[in-house]
């Protein structure tokens, strides 16, 4: 299922790149302590797949950075926070100032990526959302979570994460190597 535009404001642009639904979570996957600031990173940066979008990451402050996603959807701006676990780089992706215009207003939400690597090009990859699916399925307890009830087909239904940032944390480093829980990376390449 992809994610459609207005559903989720922070990740709307984002769903595109991806061939299935993308996992939200309520709470960063993140602390204060986690958080790394890369200069390599800064810049702008397009898809290496032929299609025209544009990712710029801007400095903000000291541990934040503006993301503008740009494709021919429109524009999307958003916070991206880039920490480490155990080793491995990550970004977590935040829309603070989701629209407030869709009615009811949607929940603001974590996306995170995972950096597999920031030179010479930027690869990221996403938590595989079948495969997550499956494992909440069989084990519920796994990690605490809602299967947003929405028309579409049971298998298809958004998965919002409701563990604490320490729950996340937990479960990603417990799958760091699961290489069935990570989908198959995009990459971007520097303007």
């Amino acid at each position: 299922m992809k994610l459609k535009l207005g559903l989720l404001a922070a990740a709307g642009t984002l769903a595109a790149l991806f061939t299935g639904c993308l996992v939200v979570s309520v709470y960063p996957y993140y602390n204060e302590k986690d958080l790394v600031f890369e200069t390599g990173l800064v810049g702008s940066w397009s898809k290496t797949d032929g299609q025209s979008e544009r990712w710029k990451f801007e400095k903000q402050d000291t541990n934040t950075y503006q993301l503008t996603v740009t494709n021919s959807s429109g524009t999307n701006v958003m916070q991206a926070h880039l920490f480490k676990l155990r080793g491995q780089l990550f970004i977590d992706l935040y829309a603070p100032d989701a629209s407030t215009d869709v009615q009811p207003p949607p929940i603001p939400s974590h996306l995170l990526l995972r950096v597999q690597s920031l030179s010479p090009s930027l690869k990221l990859t996403v938590l595989d959302f079948a495969w997550l699916r499956d494992l909440l399925l069989k084990n519920p307890k796994a990690l605490r979570h809602e299967i947003i009830k929405t028309n579409d087909k049971p298998e298809d239904r958004p998965i919002a994460l409701t563990a604490d940032t320490a729950e996340l944390q937990a479960f990603l480093a417990q799958h760091l190597d699961t290489k069935e829980a990570w989908s198959d990376p995009f990459e971007l390449k520097r303007d």
